[in-house]
């Protein structure tokens, strides 16, 4: 997630922050991939996850939420 959203509203542009992080941590958890439950939060555990799938699929492991994620993460919704 961009550093910017971080301290921004969970509303953003018509986008629930929270419930992104918590559609990001259900397609992890289907994928095999620990995010640490499906509470919106984007901590160390989600963060790792998301590094590990981005590793696993090819991706920049940065941990961070950013297009080629999402495409990469629906792909295998």
């Amino acid at each position: 997630m961009p550093a910017a959203w971080q301290d921004a509203p969970t509303t953003i542009a018509g986008v629930d922050m929270k419930k992104a992080v918590q559609n990001i941590q259900r397609i992890l958890a289907k994928n095999g991939y620990d995010a640490g439950g499906t509470d919106g939060v984007m901590g160390d555990r989600t963060k790792k996850a998301i590094m590990a799938f981005q590793t696993d699929n090819g991706l920049p492991a940065t941990g961070s939420v950013d297009e080629p994620l999402v495409k990469a993460l629906l792909a295998k919704k």
